[in-house]
């Protein structure tokens, strides 16, 4: 009965510990294959990228952008055009022109 009890003792034994090696396994290469995903040098995320760059949703929501951008655009310019306009106001409104061109000249550079 000694012999069957420490036979037992070392089966649990080495099941936990080959138990424990796969779990760790798994989870390690489970969290590498996580990460080569996710820079994209394994998988479909770069394809992925480039088809999602050159779809037609992305190119007119880029077109769409560039026109609410470029109408933004033009009501600030009438209103800078106000004479009785407040220096901090007109200061304002001269910094969210500069940023409405610069999403517009970003816009368009994606287009290309």
């Amino acid at each position: 009965m000694e012999d069957y009890k420490a036979d037992m003792k070392i089966v649990r034994w080495t099941f936990w510990r080959i138990l424990g090696m796969v779990i760790i396994a798994v989870v390690v290469l489970g969290g590498l294959g996580f990460a080569l995903d996710s820079l994209g040098l394994f998988g479909r995320t770069v394809v992925e990228r480039k088809v999602f760059e050159n779809s037609y949703q992305r190119q007119a929501s880029l077109k769409s952008r560039i026109a609410t951008d470029e109408a933004v655009l033009a009501e600030i310019e009438r209103k800078l055009a106000d004479p009785n306009l407040g220096a901090d106001t007109r200061r304002n409104l001269e910094a969210q022109a500069a940023a409405a061109r610069i999403r517009i000249r970003t816009a368009k550079e994606l287009l290309r």
